[in-house]
């Protein structure tokens, strides 16, 4: 005996010969799913109405939707409960539940099928995946309808089947990217998930950590929003016109970055912290080298950017390499001998070169005092300071005298 249920809510019966089945229609979205399996055994109210019906072996759900690829659900066993009134309330499919549609596959112990908002509900070591990204989680919701997925608790995510960008820099690998949260909202039709709850992403050496991050797949590129307590935290290596290499902890309210423009867009107060260096402004932009041309970062620790659990190792050459740094906005730089402050910041790599303009800017140390000029230029490894001045305010020193 075959059930029918047109529009939610009528339950009509049917004789048809192969495994017995139900179908629940829904015109106004021109959806249809079909329940099968091998043998039903239904339970009734006091009333006499359609309680509960209990479907084993090969049980499976089959939803269909003009234009979309099918959604199909196995599983041993399914229990399909209805609404007092009639029609169909859930289902819950056990004994380990295999999902797919179209590229999009899952596997659980256990998933529950609400009708009213076509969510499928995975439980029991879930775990989803979709076009090279698997993720896995304590509870894992899908919306059978669009495919957006939100994943809840001890959320880890992988993403796979990369091609290599050499003209990229902090993601620009073949190697997997990883990201872990507290929670995740995965939207398909983008290719877009957002994690939040103490989130981090990294490839190989190179990291992102913030209470959120958005992460575009396609694109590569990531959005990460610090909080009032939790900042957004990025690290890099500088890499000086010795061949040194030293890591750079940068701390932001907000971080920006697309792969492909190999650009780090900071704002909200930001702090980038060297081994001999602190600069602090309100804007910040990080221009990376291609990872093509990245020095290798020997003598470093790749524990600087991995995951706690992460094996010490060398640091790769694919490690996030600093070309140039442009800050703004109330700008200070903080050497051990000297401090610098001005508007607007322009920082080389290739050769350690600073150069302070903006708002007057000023260099003081013990040894020189006070120097200003309309332009200061001064580099990492030594006590050179260049100072450009215009007639109408031209440059002054002033130099500390021992008392």
């Amino acid at each position: 005996m075959d059930f029918l249920v047109k529009n939610g809510n009528q339950l009509d019966s049917a004789t048809t010969t192969g495994p017995p089945q139900i179908t629940i229609s829904q015109p106004a979205t021109r959806q249809k799913t079909v329940v099968t399996a091998d043998r039903f055994i239904a339970t009734f109210t006091a009333n006499n109405h359609l309680n509960l019906l209990h479907g084993e072996p090969n049980a499976k759900i089959v939803g269909t939707q003009p234009g979309q690829p099918d959604r199909i659900s196995t599983s041993p066993t399914l229990d399909v409960q209805f609404h007092p009134q009639g029609g169909v309330s859930t289902i819950t499919q056990a004994g380990g539940l295999t999902y797919v549609s179209g590229t999009q596959k899952a596997w659980a112990e256990r998933g529950v099928y609400t009708d009213e908002d076509q969510l499928l509900v995975l439980t029991g070591s879930p775990r989803v995946v979709d076009g090279g990204m698997t993720t896995t989680a304590q509870t894992i919701r899908f919306n059978r309808v669009t495919g957006d997925a939100i994943a809840e608790t001890n959320v880890k995510t992988a993403y796979s089947d990369l091609k290599p960008q050499p003209n990229g820099a902090l993601l620009a690998s073949s190697d997997p990217i990883h990201v872990v949260s507290r929670t995740m909202t995965a939207h398909r039709s983008s290719a877009n998930a957002v994690y939040t709850g103490n989130a981090r992403l990294w490839q190989n050496s190179n990291v992102v950590e913030a209470p959120t991050i958005q992460f575009d797949r396609d694109h590569r590129s990531v959005v990460a929003e610090g909080n009032a307590t939790q900042p957004v935290k990025t690290v890099v290596v500088n890499a000086d016109s010795n061949g040194k290499v030293t890591p750079v902890t940068i701390n932001s309210a907000h971080l920006n970055y697309v792969d492909a423009d190999r650009k780090i867009f900071l704002t909200g107060g930001v702090t980038a912290k060297g081994s001999d260096a602190t600069m602090t402004s309100r804007q910040m932009t990080v221009y990376l080298t291609a990872q093509n041309q990245s020095q290798p970062a020997t003598g470093q620790s790749s524990t600087l950017a991995s995951p706690k659990s992460a094996k010490q190792t060398a640091a790769p050459t694919s490690m996030g390499q600093v070309d140039k740094i442009i800050a703004e906005s109330d700008v200070v730089v903080v050497e051990p001998a000297r401090r610098a402050t001005g508007d607007h910041l322009v920082y080389t790599a290739a050769d350690d070169k600073y150069v302070l303009t903006g708002g007057t800017p000023s260099i003081f140390d013990a040894e020189h005092g006070k120097i200003t000029g309309d332009s200061l230029t001064f580099y990492r490894h030594d006590d050179r300071v260049l100072v450009e001045g215009k007639t109408t305010s031209p440059a002054v020193t002033r130099t500390q005298v021992a008392r």
